[in-house]
């Protein structure tokens, strides 16, 4: 299960669309435990794919070694990956698949349009980083 405040989640669905036509993303700090993680913070990342952002998303790598940094010094730990699918669907594409490396790894995704968005959240493979579990969301206050 992940476990993410109310507000949080609220604004990472803000984000999407206000990142609109490009997809947006972000990495998830937060504490892992054996049955739940449950998620603190995002810190959005500038979309810096060379490819196509409006399809694709690549997170700052300064921004990721800022964060290991901070973890390895007593900081919140990385415990996932946040983007947006615009006008897609809430769920791990090819891509998103063939670039997954983490393993365990959180990955929130919100399909985003003008009018609705809808998050789901996943869970990478602990062996194989490209598979995916759906894994329930529950929004606290």
């Amino acid at each position: 299960m992940i476990k993410i405040a109310r507000q949080l989640f609220e604004t990472i669905e803000y984000r999407a669309v206000e990142e609109l036509p490009y997809e947006a993303c972000g990495l998830l700090l937060g504490v892992r435990e054996t049955d739940c993680i449950t998620i603190n913070d995002i810190m959005f990342s500038q979309n810096v794919s060379e490819s196509d952002p409006k399809r694709s998303f690549e997170i700052d790598p300064t921004l990721y070694i800022k964060l290991q940094k901070q973890a390895r010094a007593g900081g919140a730990d990385i415990v996932g990956v946040w983007h947006s699918h615009p006008g897609g669907q809430p769920e791990p594409s090819t891509t998103d698949k063939m670039r997954s490396v983490e393993k365990n790894w959180v990955w929130l995704i919100t399909s985003a349009g003008e009018a609705e968005t809808q998050t789901k959240g996943y869970l990478s493979g602990s062996d194989t980083p490209n598979e995916f579990t759906e894994v329930s969301i529950s929004i606290g206050n």
